[in-house]
């Protein structure tokens, strides 16, 4: 039996008492070991972090930190090492989900890391990167410096591996120290990226933090609260929620809980050298992570007119679902979900029934003529197609995730926009398959009910670097600028004597 210590602190930071966890893998049986923590201890791990930030971090350069991720990112591009093979091994057995299907997401969304990838994304949102460095010069004249905060608390959630790698990279880039509360349902990816870390720079690695604690312990989540500067929360809305009221005034706060996401399908997508393809690329942003991301469809609006009816597309769409279940198997729903998605079913089912009877003269009503309908998996609830015929008999945006999709017929695209407005707060990511003719109109319109992306379906779980996650930025929304005011740095002068 093997052990593996799934937390991060500083060199010489001496943990006194830890707890255990048996798992399953394919290999043979793991234990999982982290510490057992107390609010003092919270208390000293932010202390030595920032500490640690202040005699290294605080003086690099932006540039040098953009170099040491990426070359800690680098070290993820070989099949042979120790994280990788570790993380490809034990994070399918502790999450549940496929292990090919981790690996291939898995190494997509560290590419986004790359020191290119990182560089763009810096001059995207910064007009000059070196600004975290210096005071540089600014449009009006005068000189801006960006501050970072001295130490962020971050809360991780489990439902998609690699998420805090993201809000991890982008504390750094702001030169801050972390203390970071990972999720005992995968506790183990940022663990491993702040080993890679210390592997290249091991005086930057020594500004991190990482360790596991229950959700809801209060007392060390106040504490770690406290004593940050930022608070960067993932994870349900009733956990960022939760944490929200508790941060202080003044002190940024960046949450990022459930969200929903949506996908319209022109016709032109659906021409008969394009469906299949078209298709496909739907199946696989419902299966990726059985739509446990937040970037993941819930609804998908097909128009009619193209080859093949909506109700076709849901049709090859739940072919596609079985196929993906042979190749990704979906990881084990608790019971609590799978109750809800025979419930989703029964639900659909019960409204075609309503939709289909007849009149009080005994006729069918024209709207009745087509009833929604449900496509489910063989096997239990691997997969779920629910069919509305119209916006009218959609039920509800959302859907209990874990591979339940809605499908919905729209005469025109823009059909389906009213729909979206009572769930503008949880919108997120877009997907379009539409010609380019119509692409900015969809866009300017979807744009105007609170979503923040827009992608080609097929990559809706594949964020790219510089995306602004939740309408908002990444390192901006985390930095306080100072500025020296026009003239500043003349009046100065007057004070040399030799000016004249």
């Amino acid at each position: 039996m093997s052990v593996i210590d799934v937390f991060h602190a500083p060199r010489g930071f001496v943990f006194q008492d830890f707890e255990t966890r048996d798992i399953i893998t394919d290999h043979g049986e793991v234990t999982l070991r982290y510490p057992v923590l107390t609010a003092e201890i919270i208390r000293d791990l932010c202390g030595t972090v920032r500490r640690n930030r202040l005699q290294a971090l605080s003086a690099y350069s932006v540039e040098r930190i953009v170099d040491v991720i990426g070359k800690a990112v680098a070290l993820w591009t070989d099949p042979d090492y120790e994280g990788r093979l570790l993380a490809e091994s034990l994070i399918p057995s502790i999450t549940g989900y496929d292990p090919t299907m981790t690996r291939i997401e898995l190494k997509r969304y560290m590419r986004m890391f790359r020191r290119r990838e990182l560089l763009r994304f810096l001059d995207d949102e910064l007009s000059s990167p070196r600004m975290l460095d210096e005071y540089r010069p600014n449009k009006s004249g005068g000189y801006t410096r960006l501050y970072g905060p001295d130490l962020t608390f971050h809360v991780f959630s489990s439902n998609v591996p690699g998420i805090p790698v993201w809000s991890m990279t982008m504390s750094l880039l702001t030169k801050s120290a972390i203390i970071g509360k990972s999720s005992f349902d995968e506790p183990l990816m940022p663990v491993l990226f702040a080993r890679s870390l210390a592997q290249i720079d091991p005086d930057l690695a020594d500004a991190l933090a990482v360790v596991p604690w229950r959700g809801g312990t209060v007392e060390l989540e106040d504490m770690a609260i406290g004593e940050a500067n930022a608070v960067i929360a993932y994870g349900s809305s009733h956990t960022t929620e939760a944490i929200r009221p508790r941060v202080g005034a003044g002190k940024p706060f960046l949450s990022y809980g459930a969200r929903i996401g949506f996908s319209l399908i022109g016709r032109e997508a659906l021409r008969a050298d394009t469906h299949v393809q078209t298709v496909h690329r739907m199946a696989v942003d419902v299966a990726t992570y059985d739509q446990q991301s937040c970037l993941a469809p819930q609804t998908i609006f097909v128009e009619r007119g193209g080859a093949i009816s909506p109700a076709q597309t849901a049709e090859l769409l739940a072919r596609e679902l079985d196929s993906q279940q042979h190749k990704y198997p979906r990881s084990t729903p608790s019971d609590e979900e799978s109750l809800a998605i025979r419930r989703a079913r029964s639900e659909t089912e019960m409204k075609a029934l309503f939709m289909a009877a007849p009149a009080s003269d005994g006729s069918v009503a024209q709207s009745n003529l087509q009833a929604p309908f449900v496509i489910e998996s063989p096997q239990g609830t691997n997969w779920t197609v629910l069919y509305f015929p119209n916006t009218d008999s959609l039920t509800s945006l959302a859907t209990p995730l874990n591979r339940t999709i809605n499908l919905v017929a729209v005469d025109q695209l823009e059909n389906a926009l009213p729909t979206l407005k009572p769930y503008r707060v949880w919108l997120q990511t877009c997907a379009i398959a539409a010609s380019s003719s119509r692409l900015f109109t969809l866009a300017q319109h979807v744009g105007e009910y609170g979503i923040d992306r827009i992608c080609p379906i097929g990559e809706m779980n594949r964020a790219k670097s510089g995306w602004h996650h939740d309408g908002g930025f990444n390192i901006l929304d985390l930095v306080r600028a100072v500025d020296i005011e026009r003239n500043t740095d003349r009046y100065s002068d007057t004070f040399d004597i030799d000016y004249e």
